[in-house]
């Protein structure tokens, strides 16, 4: 039996092909979320140690909520006269540097980080090394070699560096190497001397950390113990293992969330690859037929024909496993190159093949394609000896009334199990989506179930336009309904791609319609002014200095504590934030007066707040006062906290005065922006905000699709194998077709349209899942965000157009086999 199944692979290479290039495509996803991954962990782990190389204990400030404010520079006194400190060096840093190029361009962070450091002279300390040049003093600075080669910077130019405090020109002094290999991840690194720093970045006095290193005679133990023992409650001593610890965590937060989202991506690919399996192996089953009653005819028992099929699934798996391995190489490699060209850059990073991945490839590869072919092994050890003597038996035509019932109870599942995800969990975001994940399972599995019984109804409609190219036309659109069990398995795998493509579409529209309502309603602001990271208090100075402005109001971002709970709330000038936006104030008044607190109706309720009624707070510089309310306001869709307090003596309230955005309104007799220029800043009015907006969605549903491609590529290449096994399976038929007068191009034409209507019929089940998947997320975000449900129709009327086109195409290779059948010999096929 074994040898059997080894000749049915040789005989049927182009099945075998067709099969193993779907798993493939599921491992290869797979592989590639790990390699990805794995590389970024080995990569950001010897950048953590570079960071910290020869740092025996790091001082720095702490806070149990909030940003965190700097240390004073005095505590660099009290870290050097302690016991056992040999060395200890005060250090900045800042990530809001900007240097422009020789040639006038502007660097920005919206790629590779910019990151400004402050240099230190002792070298034990020190993680850079001068590679030429000389260290920077005054008003000079050194760069990364590698950064500097690829920018055009030279030792001796002097170059303009756009800072929180304005323009200043520095020298480049020399270019270093950080580290033992400048391992940057694509940073550009640079390096001031101290008191250059801190003049630029606005912290005179202050420092972000204190790195030690300690004397050979002491332990880290007594180091320890001295310096806890000497610094004030506010800061916190770390030593190198704990500083490698804390840089690899921070690291492995951003490398989870892109794995996480490959390995989603990867979980489509594979569920896509379930359907076109099961159905390969259904068809075969049927094909085979009378071989396999032959084989029971000379005595096979039913477990060894189970057997011989589960085998073809075995080796099928393996291969297809091993060819994932190597193919994910190849995706890692191509996912780079597409996100570097959609402007979301990802660092080079090398190839990392761990064992780990290459047992759950195996598993997965062979434990999907073996799952899938338990059925249709079930049903080809099921076949009677007597079937040896009748044609091959293909699947009952009747829809499956027990099927769709069980159909609906899983769709019904799905739908609460989503719905519970949405609005019924505990609010955790890992939870809802894997709530949500195991809905969308379950609904497409429904739709598995019901699709049968939707076939003809569906197929009878959509061939309305087919029916009227002639015979041709009549014979596929009754082709496509005649198996309605095959019909909705080949489409089932296009059903998948397809609806989660419309669910994002309709999510991101209905985010669009609702943001450009939200504009249109709530802004009275004239423009909207914002930086790459954030916008110093000296910027926003100088933005109101230029006189173009009535009204200009701020934002900042923090914590405070309220008894137990820690709240975001925004800071501004309430007053000016009454004449720029409608926040729909229900009581009280947005006024300028100190020590007041706006708060959110919701909030107020919960907490039984009225105007005129008082809050205990906490601020995270240790600071606590008491705010009053002053005003209640309903909608949180500008200010999108519930707490919103005047900002008077902010910095010694909280760690940070940067301010994260800005609005303002014409002054008399200015009209527009467009002639103002601050560094650092960008200035849009209501329509170019929008459309900024607009077109970050786009980009992220770019992404979100380009991956969702190659599941949709899967499900056409498991409709070009439907068609492909159709031929074989429909030879004698097509043979009498061809002897009653068909031509060839009628053939190629009916097989053509034919796989067109089912690629429709899966894109129509897809949209509607769609549709039902989008109003779910639509419906469980803030109103203000979306307000109401927007259906793309014009994109989603594409996307139809173009499944029944690639249709067309995927059956292309099987019609033209199909009309080269010689007519006699398929009439003598039995």
């Amino acid at each position: 039996m074994f040898r059997l199944t080894l000749r049915n692979l040789n005989a049927f290479k182009i099945r075998l092909a067709l099969t193993t290039f779907a798993v493939v495509l599921g491992v290869s996803f797979v592989v590639s979320s790990f390699v990805l991954t794995d590389g970024f962990r080995q990569s950001f782990s010897t950048l953590s140690s570079d960071i910290v190389a020869d740092t025996d204990f790091e001082v720095q400030p702490t806070s149990d909520f909030g940003s965190v404010a700097p240390m004073p520079a005095s505590t660099l006194g009290i870290v050097e006269g302690v016991d056992g400190v040999e060395h200890a060096a005060g250090q900045v840093f800042s990530d809001r540097l900007q240097p422009t190029t020789a040639d006038g361009e502007l660097l920005t962070s919206s790629g590779p980080p910019l990151l400004s450091s402050s240099w230190v002279d002792e070298s034990t300390l020190n993680q850079f090394t001068l590679r030429d040049g000389r260290a920077p003093t005054g008003d000079e600075f050194a760069m990364e070699y590698r950064a500097a080669a690829e920018h055009g910077f030279e030792i001796g130019s002097v170059y303009e560096i756009v800072t929180p405090t304005g323009v200043r020109s520095l020298t480049l002094s020399g270019t270093t190497v950080f580290g033992d290999d400048s391992a940057t991840m694509g940073a550009l690194l640079m390096q001031y001397p101290l008191d250059t720093l801190q003049t630029m970045i606005d912290s005179e006095g202050l420092l972000d950390s204190i790195t030690v290193s300690i004397a050979n005679s002491s332990t880290m133990a007594e180091v320890r113990s001295g310096l806890e023992a000497a610094l004030p409650d506010n800061v916190e001593v770390r030593d190198n293992a704990q500083l490698v610890a804390d840089t690899n965590a921070d690291f492995e937060q951003g490398i989870n969330i892109i794995n996480n989202v490959m390995l989603g991506f990867a979980i489509v690919s594979l569920f896509v690859s379930i359907f076109i399996i099961a159905n390969t192996f259904a068809i075969v089953v049927g094909q085979r037929t009378s071989e396999l009653a032959l084989l029971r005819a000379i005595g096979a028992t039913p477990p060894q024909v189970r057997r011989s099929t589960m085998a073809e699934a075995l080796i099928i798996g393996v291969v297809a496993s091993l060819l994932g391995l190597l193919a994910g190489l190849g995706i890692t490699v191509g996912l780079q190159a597409i996100f570097n060209a959609l402007g979301a850059s990802l660092p080079d990073v090398p190839l990392v093949m761990r064992t780990r991945t290459i047992v759950i490839a195996m598993i997965l590869g062979v434990g999907v394609t073996l799952a899938s072919a338990t059925g249709p092994a079930r049903k080809a050890s099921g076949i009677a000896p007597m079937q040896a003597m009748q044609a091959s038996v293909e699947a009952p035509s009747t829809p499956s009334r027990r099927r769709s019932v069980l159909g609906l109870v899983v769709l019904a599942a799905g739908l609460a199990t989503g719905w519970f995800g949405l609005f019924g969990s505990n609010g955790s975001v890992s939870n809802t989506v894997a709530l949500l994940g195991v809905g969308a399972v379950l609904v497409f599995g429904a739709m598995a179930l019901m699709a049968p019984a939707l076939v003809r109804p569906i197929v009878s409609v959509l061939g309305l336009p087919v029916r009227t190219l002639g015979a041709a036309g009549k014979l596929s659109t009754q082709n496509a309904g005649r198996n309605p069990r095959r019909t909705a398995s080949s489409a089932a795998s296009l059903t998948v791609g397809l609806g989660l493509v419309t669910a994002a579409l309709v999510v991101g529209q209905s985010i669009k319609t609702g943001i450009s309502g939200l504009v249109d309603d709530s802004v009275t602001a004239d423009v909207l002014i914002q930086a790459d990271d954030v916008i110093s208090p000296q910027a926003f100075d100088d933005v109101g200095s230029t006189g173009s402005f009535d009204q200009l109001g701020s934002y900042r971002y923090d914590e405070i504590k309220i008894g137990d709970d820690v709240e975001g709330v925004i800071g501004t000038n309430l007053a000016t934030t009454a004449e720029l936006f409608d926040v729909g104030v229900s009581a009280g008044a947005m006024t300028d007066a100190p020590n007041t607190v706006a708060v959110y109706r919701g909030v107020a309720e919960d907490r039984g707040l009225a105007v005129g009624d008082t809050v205990d707070v906490m601020f995270p510089s240790g600071v606590a006062e008491t705010l009053t309310v002053g005003a209640i306001f309903d909608s949180k869709a500008i200010l999108d906290l519930n707490w919103v307090i005047n900002d008077n003596d902010w910095s010694d309230r909280f760690g940070s005065s940067d301010i994260v955005w800005a609005a303002g309104t014409f002054a008399a007799g200015v009209e527009d922006v467009d002639s103002l220029t601050v560094p650092g800043l960008t200035f849009e009015n209501r329509a170019e905000y929008k459309e900024g907006v607009e077109s970050d969605i786009d980009q992220m549903l770019v992404v979100i699709n380009v991956l969702l491609a190659l599941a949709i590529v899967i499900a056409l290449l498991g409709i070009a194998n439907t068609a492909a096994l159709s031929v074989f399976e429909r030879t004698r038929e097509v043979g009498l077709l061809r002897a009653v007068g068909m031509t060839r191009r009628q053939t190629r034409q009916m097989f053509r349209w034919e796989s067109a209507q089912v690629s429709v019929l899966g894109a129509v089940l897809g949209i509607a899942v769609g549709l039902v998947f989008g109003w779910g997320v639509v419906e469980a975000l803030p109103e203000f965000f979306a307000a109401k449900l927007s259906i793309p129709v014009a994109r989603i009327a594409i996307l139809l157009g173009i499944c029944g086109l690639c249709g067309i195409i995927a059956a292309a290779l099987p019609a033209r086999r199909a009309a080269r059948l010689n007519v006699i010999d398929a009439l003598s096929m039995a």
